[in-house]
Formats: structure tokens, sequence, C-alpha cells
């Protein structure tokens, strides 16, 4: 197998879902430490992370860190932030748009959940959009 293509120390841009981030290599190894010929995984610590977030990832999730992949880096992040208020003010609406029917049902489904059940999947809806940034 070829040289690994990152070193330790290295700083570079490593996607997290749709996002790419500032990190640096940390360590290299092979995948399977006894199959010298199995591909490389870096361990990587994104900037201005926590330790907690740091990551073992394999060579297809970092880029160098060039001006180019810098542009990319940028451009998704826009288009995830883009995203993500298209998704709000869609959410928005149809809060504010929905019928009397809809609003007699939306009453008629809350009285029959189960207690608890909206703070759950509130928290989780700031969990996700705490991941876009």
């Amino acid at each position: 197998m070829a040289p690994s293509m990152y070193c330790k120390d290295e700083k570079v841009l490593c996607f997290h879902h749709e996002i790419l981030y500032d990190a640096k290599i940390l360590d290299v190894r092979h995948k399977d430490p006894n199959d010298k010929k199995s591909p490389f995984e870096y361990s990587v610590h994104y900037k201005g992370w926590k330790n907690t977030w740091d990551d073992w990832v394999l060579e297809d999730r970092l880029r160098k860190h060039t001006e180019d992949n810098r542009e990319l880096a940028n451009n998704l992040r826009r288009e995830a932030e883009a995203s993500y208020r298209l998704k709000n003010t869609k959410a928005s609406a149809k809060k504010r748009g929905g019928s009397d029917r809809d609003s007699v049902r939306d009453s008629e489904e809350r009285g029959a959940s189960v207690p608890g059940r909206g703070t759950k999947r509130a928290r989780d809806n700031d969990i996700e959009k705490a991941s876009y940034f």
C-alpha cells in the first residue's frame, strides 16, 4: 500500500456530515493493525471543539487545507445554513397557515399524546439545530 496521504500534526479539512470543518490530524494508523495493506485511518481534532468530538476517520472524509478546499467548505456551510433556514421557514408557514380542521386535529392529537413526548421531540430538534453550527 502507498504511504499515508496525510501526516500527524497536519492541518486539514474534515467532513462531519455534509460540512467541512477545520481539523488537525493527531495520529495515523492502519485500520487493521495486523494488515499493513489495510487502509489508513486518522485521528482528527476539530478546531474549536472539545476533545470529546475527536474522531477516527478514513481518508475519504479528509481534504488538504488548500484555498480551493477552503472555498468548498465555505460553500457547503452556506448551503447547509440556507437549507436550515428554508426548513424553518416552511415549518413556521405550515404552523401559521393550517386550516381550522388541521387545528382541531392537532389539538386532538396533543390531547391523546403520551405525557413527556413533546419535550423529547423539542430536545431532539435542538440537537439537530446544534449539529449544523
